[in-house]
This record gives structure tokens, sequence and C-alpha cells, in this order.
């Protein structure tokens, strides 16, 4: 059975672009095992584990995302925000995630923003 998701809305999470009305999105999946470990406690979300809208990411040539370990390796960012809780590593081995590759962005709504390295991503330092 499906688990069901809540989220307790006060307001909406921050938009990450700079101008909402020219980004692009691919699809993408990011291991199970990459997300636990990439997850971290999020007040926004009650204290739940979440990857965060706004973090950078690798995206390879077969649509799969890895959080980058070093300065200059990402050429993404995820566009929402990903829970751990909605997800089990013996049915889900892959979560689906939309990666922005295209757009323009705020520099202070980004987690590893030094790790970004994209000519078609422009930072804006909003």
């Amino acid at each position: 059975m499906p688990k069901l998701r809540t989220k307790k809305i006060l307001a909406p999470e921050k938009q990450i672009l700079a101008f909402p009305d020219h980004y692009v999105n691919l699809p993408g999946k990011i291991a199970y095992a990459a997300l636990k470990a990439a997850a971290a406690a999020d007040a926004d979300f009650e204290g739940a584990k979440t990857l965060k809208k706004g973090t950078v990411v690798k995206l390879d040539a077969d649509g799969n995302v890895t959080i980058p370990e070093a300065a200059g390796e990402g050429n993404g960012i995820v566009f929402n925000t990903i829970k751990l809780d909605d997800y089990d590593a013996d049915t889900d081995p892959y979560i689906n995630v939309a990666v922005l590759v295209h757009g323009f962005v705020r520099k202070d709504r980004l987690v590893g923003a030094e790790n970004l390295k994209s000519e078609l991503i422009h930072v804006v330092n909003n």
C-alpha cells in the first residue's frame, strides 16, 4: 500500500528561480542510498529528512543523479524537495527527481553552490 503524504502548509517554499518563466528541467533518478546519505533534517517539514530544493547535483547522460563531492562537479539543481520518509529502500531503489539544467537561480537559496559549474545555469547574487 502506498504511503500517504501529508504536509502542513503555512507558507510556500521559497523559490530558487530568479526568473520563473525561463528554465529547463530534465528527469533524473537518484538511488535511495544516495538520497539517504544526502538527506538532512528540514525545519520546513517538521524535522523530516529531505533533499532540499536548490541542492546542486550531478546529472549524467543516463539520467543518474549524484551529489558532487568536489567543487565544480555539479551540473544541475534539484527542482523540488524530496522527502526521504516517502520512500523505502526495498520498494524504491531509485527515486525520480526533476533537475534544473538551464535557467537563472538565486545564489542565496542554493545548497552547495560552490559545487556548481554549468554554462547554462546563471547564478544571480540575490
